[in-house]
């Protein structure tokens, strides 16, 4: 009896042991996420101990101090910094002093404002813009030792130029360059990419490790076409280990259906992540 329990538990120890070295070197890093959260705010003690709890965080870097990314690295939480791919908000003084005039995307010779987010539309396809990103990048997320860049905004791409087939390639090929660029400069920098699922397709796949679904939603996807092909793609996409894919939901039947597809899901709760 003594030996076969003895050989039951080295049987269970190799088996989560060659589980988790494929999970690692075959699949990837973000393959041992299973829980995340996402939040823009600046932190107090009670949120950085929920956040501590987490597999990894999405985080705007410029709210958090260093005491407060030390206390979360200490706790093995992965941390991903935002960066807005496509929007320059208002408020962000410190990257609009680094902006040029060309930078912005201009429609019919104006600056396209986005009165939602208080944000402008901006051109990726400008080397200049794209340093700026990079600045951003280097300043705000290398410099304090994350994990990673979550890119936002990228759904623009298949969003504001979906009737301008020279300016979406356009843009599509300043994305893939500042890929490039951030890999080439930071090799061990992982990145996850919100929605943008045209583009991830044609540009970004191979280049991200990760993909956010925000406003993943079972009722969409049970009326939507588009959202059922796009599913059952990133389901095959997760299954070879081709990217992480990770959702925000706001309903439990969603989450659900978020938990039984395996991809790891965060619960938004309101219409911020404040």
């Amino acid at each position: 009896m003594k030996k076969w329990l003895i050989g039951l538990a080295v049987a269970t120890a190799a088996y989560f042991l060659l589980k988790g070295l494929m999970t690692m070197f075959f699949y990837g890093t973000l393959f041992r996420v299973d829980s995340f959260h996402i939040f823009y705010g600046r932190p107090d003690q009670e949120k950085l101990e929920d956040l501590a709890q987490q597999d990894a965080a999405i985080i705007e870097p410029t709210a958090f101090t260093k005491e407060d990314l030390s206390f979360l690295r200490k706790k093995n939480v992965m941390l991903f910094g935002y960066v807005s791919l496509m929007q320059l908000e208002n408020w962000n003084e410190e990257l609009k002093q680094h902006v040029a005039p060309s930078d912005y995307w201009l429609q019919e010779g104006e600056r396209l404002y986005v009165p939602d987010w208080d944000t402008y539309v901006m051109n990726i396809s400008e080397p200049h813009y794209r340093d700026v990103l990079m600045h951003k990048i280097s300043t705000e997320i290398v410099e304090k030792q994350m994990d990673g860049i979550f890119f936002d905004t990228v759904d623009d791409l298949d969003y504001y130029f979906r009737d301008d087939l020279a300016a979406k390639k356009a843009m599509q090929a300043g994305y893939k360059q500042l890929l490039d660029e951030v890999k080439s400069a930071y090799p061990d920098l992982l990145i996850i990419q919100n929605r943008g699922f045209e583009s991830y397709k044609a540009v970004s796949r191979k280049k991200v490790e990760g993909i956010l679904w925000e406003g993943f939603d079972k009722q969409d996807i049970e009326k939507s076409d588009w959202a059922q092909n796009w599913r059952e793609y990133f389901k095959k996409e997760q299954r070879f280990g081709q990217v992480r894919v990770f959702t925000v939901v706001s309903d439990d039947a969603s989450l659900q259906q978020s938990r039984r597809d395996r991809f790891p899901a965060f619960m938004r709760t309101g219409d911020t992540y404040q």
